[in-house]
């Protein structure tokens, strides 16, 4: 339910925080759907870092709302325009946002051409780069391991392929822990440009619910064991991990 929905005048919201559980303090358990349910990571055993991105659903609701720009800020955002990975990007410790030409300080969209996709919108790419903890690269030398095994031999075996799936599920587990703390310490900054020539900037800080992680890995395990049709409707409705707080101007 969106509690904003009979406001009267200009307005907007994040829509992930206005239709989540409301809480104290600003703070609403979030949608299930502001983080997709979906993580790309990349790094080795040897690696100093691993790289972490997902794609996060910052859907506007409103009213005579133009274009709504996003940015983040904090200590940790990397906001220099158009870094690429190979220009040093992958070895900084950080959170960015990923735009097509490498990262960017802040992009606009039109408030009637909100779309889902994964560059594109206010599906919004971001990338957090932090040092290789022992887990995971622990994991990933598990991983690197079976991979040369099963790149041996013929067709890998099923036993194989459920161990790849399970290490990669639990890999997936350690890359949001490191997602959710480079989120946390960064804040979301969306300013509405309102069709009187008016503006308004809304301030979100990011935390997790208390079990954020057991409640991902459940999911997962319980996507890898379903069915197909079941295992598609959990693919599309991932639980709710994070809170969002709307922080006073």
């Amino acid at each position: 339910m969106n509690r904003l929905a009979d406001k009267e005048g200009n307005w907007f919201a994040l829509t992930a925080y206005a239709e989540g559980t409301g809480g104290e303090d600003n703070t609403h358990l979030a949608l299930g759907r502001l983080f997709n349910g979906t993580l790309g990571w990349s790094g080795g055993p040897e690696s100093e870092f691993i790289m972490v991105n997902t794609v996060l659903d910052l859907t506007c609701t409103g009213a005579n709302v133009r274009t709504i720009t996003y940015s983040l800020e904090g200590d940790n955002v990397i906001a220099e325009q158009g870094l690429r990975m190979e220009s040093g990007l992958a070895s900084r410790q950080g959170i960015w946002i990923h735009w097509p030409g490498g990262s960017v300080q802040s992009y606009t969209v039109p408030y009637d051409e909100q779309v889902r996709a994964d560059t594109t919108g206010s599906d919004y790419r971001v990338y957090a780069n932090a040092p290789l903890g022992d887990e995971m690269r622990g994991l990933l030398a598990q991983m690197q391991d079976l991979h040369d095994a099963i790149s041996t031999g013929d067709e890998p075996s099923e036993d194989q392929l459920g161990q790849m799936a399970e290490l990669s599920d639990r890999g997936s587990v350690c890359a949001l822990e490191v997602l959710a703390t480079e989120l946390e310490r960064a804040t979301l900054v969306m300013t509405a440009d309102f069709s009187d020539g008016s503006a308004q900037t809304k301030r979100y800080a990011f935390s997790t619910r208390e079990g954020y992680a057991q409640i991902y890995a459940s999911h997962l395990e319980e996507m890898a064991s379903a069915e197909p049709e079941r295992a598609e409707a959990l693919r599309t409705n991932p639980p709710s991990l994070f809170c969002l707080t709307e922080l006073a101007e």
